[in-house]
């Protein structure tokens, strides 16, 4: 399978085996990306994000809505790359096929949720009579960094909720279970995701963790994963 730079599915000579941990046997391969391929995928996510913060709720939400109908009309395919992929059962992959419908309906519910609030000003002299208010505005570049255990529903917690905000993702998951996170990304462009709102990379951390994290252009980090590579993001992030 390919990742997703630039709104194009690009392959590269360099590649990461995808084994199955029940029998040892060769599923598919992934590009593994380079630090270039960091410099293109946050480039674009910039580009990206001019897209995404002008897109209508009504158009957020629908995007969510026929991705969480689509996986449902493909739960067992999805399952199925679930199941052979990672370390779960047919019958515990189905279950996260379908937690991953929930999460996206979910998302896209809450898209039309994200509010402001008004502030009476007139609990102390001399704010009679006045008010603040503010407006949630999309965040920017969102990079999403997701493990091997639930590789398609914990890529949905991230990727729902960052497009539901309008905002635009670079998405680097588990370099062991890749696949369910590319499936899940083809069919939300299936639903009309503008393809420079996600960039999606696939490799080893160690060579694409650090200048992702560290770049000034990625306003928000969501990382699920072991504490030690936590505190070394923490520690690599900056500001953000």
């Amino acid at each position: 399978m390919k990742m997703l730079l630039n709104g194009q599915w690009v392959d590269r000579d360099k590649k990461i085996n995808v084994i199955d941990p029940f029998d040892n046997s060769l599923i598919d391969t992934v590009p593994a990306a380079s630090k270039e391929d960091c410099e293109t995928a946050l480039a674009c996510a910039v580009k990206g994000f001019e897209i995404t913060k002008k897109m209508t709720v009504y158009e957020r939400a629908q995007i969510l809505f026929k991705a969480a109908d689509l996986i449902s009309q493909r739960q067992e395919e999805f399952a199925t790359v679930i199941a052979r992929e990672g370390s779960k059962t047919i019958v515990e992959a189905r279950k996260e096929a379908s937690r991953c419908v929930n999460t996206m309906i979910v998302a896209a519910e809450e898209s039309k949720r994200i509010l402001g609030e008004t502030i009476p000003f007139d609990s102390f002299p001399g704010g009679e009579k006045r008010r603040g208010y503010y407006y949630r505005f999309p965040i920017g570049v969102v990079l999403a960094i997701t493990p091997f255990n639930d590789p398609l529903n914990l890529v949905a917690h991230k990727l729902g909720p960052a497009i539901a905000a309008g905002n635009s993702v670079i998405l680097k998951p588990a370099t062991v279970t890749p696949l369910s996170a590319i499936k899940l990304v083809e069919v939300l462009l299936e639903a009309g995701l503008p393809p420079q709102a996600i960039q999606l990379l696939t490799g080893n951390g160690h060579e694409i963790g650090d200048p992702l994290v560290s770049d000034e252009r990625v306003r928000m980090i969501s990382f699920t994963g072991g504490v030690e590579a936590g505190k070394h993001i923490a520690s690599k992030a900056g500001i953000k």
